[in-house]
């Protein structure tokens, strides 16, 4: 059964200065919650809490109900912390997986069939007796995982375990992961700067700026409806800027309609649209007048950057038409592809009207 975790009223200082602070945070047992964040956002501090190897400076973080102590021996067993370096010891994999097993006095024959399961879930059976010191970054990571799986921890912690690999084997290693815990009930708690992955192992994501939880939410709900600018950054919208609401709900953006229509308030605000979303026009059409600046190909599609009133990054088919540096063109927003922010000042929620 995974573990409960409550947080309240926590906050951690470090140098004299304040790296974290959560008034509260739950999560049910079972549970998989991605902490997406830029780097020195308080990710790894958070999850140095989680596992009692720190003790927050004011609050207090509860697994089970049992407060993380330096003294909680029998908590922090049930506690697996996958680190970014897999720290593993110059020795064989096998007894790698099985030195955490030997300090929990696991017998041997035992200890040796739980290890060769874990390898197998990650797809490294193969490697048991191969030196740790022989392995490929992948392989390193896989490895580091199923240590931390074979515990059976009721609250498994991941730093950002792909971090190091290269595009094809994070995929891999993802997939792996996905596999792995597919058949668990471990309350899993995920750090990425990587909003794909965050999303694709989580059933909420945590967005961290500056040691705050900046939005909580669900994946589709972050990328439909993104708190502020850098949560729309964050998750990974390629365009970001201001834009005007006017007294009928047209937004604007230097007088030029962009295709979006807001049903509450008007003033001054912050849109936000994916790079899908930006649709290129005849000049003279409606929208907003654009240039090409530079057309690139991209996985399946063309990467264009344009210059209007504000930057735009597109993305077009590569079956479409290429447009040509220098070209003029005029460019409008899929409503089904962007978002309206709430912005100081608008006393509004999420005010998008065709979303």
């Amino acid at each position: 059964m995974g573990a409960v975790l409550s947080l309240r009223d926590v906050r951690q200082r470090r140098g004299g200065r304040e790296v974290l602070r959560i008034d509260a945070l739950d999560l049910a047992a079972g549970e998989r919650l991605a902490v997406l964040g830029p780097n020195g956002a308080g990710k790894t501090t958070l999850l140095r809490l989680l596992a009692a190897i720190d003790i927050p400076t004011a609050g207090t973080v509860l697994v089970d109900g049992v407060p993380t102590t330096p003294g909680a021996v029998a908590l922090r067993r049930r506690v697996a912390y996958a680190t970014q370096r897999p720290g593993l010891l110059s020795t064989s994999v096998r007894r790698n997986v099985e030195l955490p097993l030997s300090w929990r006095r696991v017998p041997r024959p035992q200890r040796r069939a739980v290890a060769t399961a874990a390898l197998e879930r990650l797809g490294v059976a193969q490697l048991a007796e191969r030196p740790a010191g022989e392995l490929s970054a992948g392989e390193a990571q896989r490895v580091n995982l199923a240590r931390a799986l074979a515990l059976e921890p009721a609250l498994l912690l991941l730093d950002e375990p792909a971090a190091a690999l290269d595009a094809e084997s994070r995929e891999a290693f993802l997939a792996d992961v996905e596999q792995a815990l597919d058949a668990r009930t471990t309350t899993v708690v995920h750090v990425s700067h990587r909003p794909a992955e965050a999303f694709r192992l989580a059933d909420r994501v945590a967005v961290l700026v500056d040691g705050a939880i900046r939005q909580l939410a669900a994946p589709e709900a972050l990328m439909r409806d993104p708190a502020d600018a850098t949560v729309a950054r964050l998750v990974g919208y390629e365009n970001v800027f201001e834009a005007e609401v006017g007294d009928e709900g047209a937004v604007e953006v230097a007088g030029w309609p962009t295709g979006l229509h807001c049903s509450v308030g008007s003033g001054a605000a912050i849109v936000a649209a994916w790079a899908a979303g930006v649709q290129l026009r005849p000049p003279g059409a409606p929208g907003v007048p654009a240039t090409v600046e530079h057309v690139s190909p991209g996985p399946g599609r063309w990467e264009i950057t344009l210059a209007a009133p504000m930057p735009l990054r597109a993305h077009v088919p590569l079956g479409a038409s290429q447009p040509r540096p220098g070209e003029r063109l005029s460019v409008a927003l899929d409503p089904a592809l962007a978002a309206i922010l709430t912005t100081p000042g608008r006393d509004t929620a999420d005010a998008v009207g065709a979303l």
